[in-house]
């Protein structure tokens, strides 16, 4: 008897740390919502928390007009582990930090640690802006060249520019050649993209641009919510892609 007491405390205090660390978890995610970080999207899944889907959009530099679908994977002990989130690009992605073998962007340099409370996963998505929008700073702010992970792109964007803009291009084509594949997963959170179709999209697109017109109107007095679409959306606890306000 007293066995099936203690086992069912230790099932009633996993429960619980299960709980709280999801909790933890839904907040990263509304911090990122607040944050409104630009270009870049991020889901949870919906079969396990401790992965994310992301799509990233390059919109100036060498990356303007990229796509790069990309996963978070946060450790087990997430939050309060030290242990960093990895994150892994699904295509090849040409980047000083990005390891041409594995996908995975190196965020060492900015988080040698993950420190509870003081990280979030909304700075390391700012921090993937910041080196894709200036690659060169970001091998700057590198003491010791040979640490980065992709060595000779490093070489290349320090040496021969236009050799290091056209690997990057030949990158960003790859990415977008895959960028209607058949999902990887059934989970419903998987960023899926389609193809324009007038009857389904032109309404939403329609939709889009009536808000955007609303908000810059002299009546609005260049305030006022938001309208049209969101990418991802949490309500009440649900998480809902593609979901109108």
């Amino acid at each position: 008897m007293t066995l099936d007491v203690d086992a069912q405390k230790k099932d009633d205090k996993l429960l619980l740390a299960t709980i709280h660390q999801e909790y933890k978890i839904l907040a990263e995610y509304k911090m990122i919502e607040s944050e409104k970080v630009s270009g870049i999207y991020v889901i949870p899944s919906y079969a396990n928390s401790l992965q994310w889907f992301g799509v990233f959009f390059g919109r100036q530099g060498f990356y303007e007009n990229s796509v790069f679908r990309f996963s978070i994977l946060l450790p087990d002990g997430f939050p309060d582990d030290k242990t960093t989130p990895a994150i892994v690009f699904q295509q090849n992605v040409v980047h000083p930090l990005v390891c041409p073998f594995t996908n995975s962007l190196d965020i060492s340099h900015a988080f040698p640690e993950w420190r509870c409370g003081e990280d979030h996963l909304w700075q390391v998505l700012k921090y993937m802006q910041v080196i894709f929008a200036d690659p060169l700073d970001c091998i700057r702010s590198v003491g010791n060249t040979q640490e980065l992970k992709n060595v000779e792109a490093s070489k290349l964007l320090t040496t021969n520019r236009e050799a290091f803009a056209g690997l990057v291009q030949e990158s960003i084509a790859e990415s977008k050649a895959h960028i209607y594949d058949t999902p990887p997963t059934e989970d419903p959170h998987y960023i899926v993209f389609e193809k324009f179709q007038e009857d389904i999209h032109g309404p939403v697109l329609d939709q889009i641009r009536n808000g955007r017109t609303t908000n810059s109107s002299p009546e609005s007095g260049g305030g006022g919510a938001a309208t049209g679409l969101s990418w991802v959306k949490v309500k009440e606890g649900e998480f809902k892609p593609l979901s109108i306000e």
